[in-house]
């Protein structure tokens, strides 16, 4: 995720990034204090995945870093050794495998619940192959259905079925954004794990579509092209420094919202990304004033396509796509489990109403053998920025990504 809001002709190989992170809930059964330190770390390792995916990607993207925090948290249940050490340190989530199930367990149940009028939806399932005779240890198979409420099921993968019904799963749980995730599946592959994560939900102060208009949008090679900008003057939490302006758009009962940085014209997204962490964040987050804004912020649609495995290997989890040294001995019987592949298709709208954001994580495994504040600001987004869906309490992240101005 890197480019930048500002300057768009120094954007990075063009690259847009539209950073969608959407909230991560912490709970009533975690003490405050610990569930912030919990997620601040995992809201770290949702940085370092953006710097990582804004290097793979040329222009617009979008991300649900919390799917793959799930998507991980089930893997590192099923590994050993060094293979669950390295998962356990890219995740930031120190701890036995028993905490961190029960922090996604907490993350599932509580986040669907912060807001009323929000509509969010989280789930998971496992599809093992019955052609090779591929049986969960019970233990395993216990924990994924009762920390991540996961479906498991069988299927012949030499069967066009099982497509069929891995691909019906994601669409049913993300109301169709997400169609199909795979276009064909292995005959030979062990199982899939899957994740699925919904968001919808109203701007708590909509956009009039009245005042909807063209206008130019700085496109990264630095000419410009007309897009459809929504526009409001409203009180919004504000701030800024050095790099960007940050404004803060709520939704609903104010429990998610939006983060939207836009860097000075002078800087681009990409040097954004590079020095963002999860504690800058947090320190612009209690900067932040109410003032009187001006806002001017494009109506889009953004669809993107991630594999992981790359991504990841570079983040410090190499061994679990290694089919010589991966260690998963606790997921299935009789079996040596490699990460074959790992991926992500994820999409965002945006317009006056509200937000739809969704994604789904898909793991294939295989044997081995086979600034200054003032009272009135204008905030117009007529250039690349960075953004993120969060839960105000903890601030926790579901998605990110750039915006760069494409049409779609």
């Amino acid at each position: 995720m890197k480019t930048s809001f500002n300057t768009i002709t120094s954007c990075k190989s063009r690259k847009t990034l539209l950073t969608l992170c959407v909230l991560l809930a912490m709970f009533t059964a975690f003490p405050t204090c610990h569930a912030q330190q919990i997620t601040g770390n995992n809201n770290d390792f949702a940085c370092n995945l953006l710097r990582v995916l804004n290097e793979q990607n040329e222009g617009s993207f979008v991300a649900s870093p919390i799917s793959v925090t799930f998507m991980l948290g089930m893997l590192n249940a099923g590994a050993n050794g060094e293979t669950r050490q390295q998962i356990t340190d890219v995740m930031g989530l120190d701890g036995s495998v028993q905490s961190i199930n029960e922090y996604c367990r907490r993350m599932i149940l509580k986040a669907p619940r912060v807001d009323p009028t929000a509509t969010i939806k989280i789930a998971s399932s496992i599809v093992a192959n019955s052609f090779l005779n591929i049986s969960l240890i019970p233990q395993y198979d216990k924990d994924m259905q009762h920390y991540y409420m996961a479906e498991v099921d069988a299927f012949d993968f030499r069967d066009d079925n099982a497509l069929n019904q891995i691909n019906k799963w994601c669409y049913t749980h993300t109301d169709g954004m997400i169609p199909t995730i795979l276009d064909r599946i292995n005959p030979l592959a062990a199982m899939y794990l899957l994740d699925a994560i919904y968001f919808k939900a109203n701007w708590t102060s909509k956009f009039d579509p009245s005042s909807t208009r063209q206008m130019a949008f700085t496109m990264p090679d630095g000419n410009s092209e007309n897009r459809m900008m929504m526009h409001s003057n409203m009180k919004a939490d504000y701030c800024s420094n050095d790099y960007y302006q940050m404004l803060y758009l709520p939704y609903g009962n104010q429990s998610y919202g939006m983060y939207i940085l836009l860097p000075d014209r002078d800087k681009t997204t990409d040097d954004i990304i590079e020095r963002l962490t999860a504690q800058e964040l947090k320190l612009m987050i209690q900067n932040m004033r109410n003032c009187n804004v001006d806002i001017l912020l494009p109506r889009f649609t953004t669809s993107s396509h991630h594999m992981l495995n790359d991504p990841l290997s570079a983040m410090g989890m190499p061994l679990a796509f290694s089919e010589e040294d991966a260690d998963f001995p606790f997921m299935a019987q009789d079996h040596n489990l490699f990460v074959y592949q790992m991926l992500q298709r994820a999409r965002i709208e945006v317009n006056e109403r509200g937000t739809k954001a969704a994604a789904v994580t898909v793991a294939e495994t295989r044997n081995r053998s086979a600034a200054a504040m003032t009272n009135h600001v204008n905030f117009h987004a007529v250039r690349p920025f960075v953004y993120f869906i969060v839960e105000r309490s903890t601030q926790a992240i579901f998605f990110m990504g750039t915006y760069c101005g494409e049409e779609q």
